[in-house]
């Protein structure tokens, strides 16, 4: 159900935004694994930390919305 849940919001927030440039969310790729970095985690929770720009190497997602982070955070939650 949580599965369920985390793909609707994932839906959600990609249709919602459109300003968000395709291969944007590569850019978390090139230090996470989703599978084994996000497991367990929501949504909520990847968004939290990835807005947190305290963390050296979120510093750059400070560039990007609120509404950015999250459907790059769908996007890569969908795959």
């Amino acid at each position: 159900m949580k599965r369920i849940v985390t793909n609707v919001l994932a839906s959600t927030v990609m249709s919602v935004s459109l300003a968000v440039s395709a291969g944007d969310e590569e850019l978390c790729l090139d230090c996470h694994e989703p599978v084994e970095d996000w497991e367990g985690m929501t949504a909520e929770e990847i968004y939290e930390t990835a807005a947190d720009t305290t963390i050296k190497r979120h510093a750059d997602n400070a560039e990007f919305d609120e509404a950015q982070l999250r459907a790059m955070i769908a996007a890569l939650l969908a795959e």
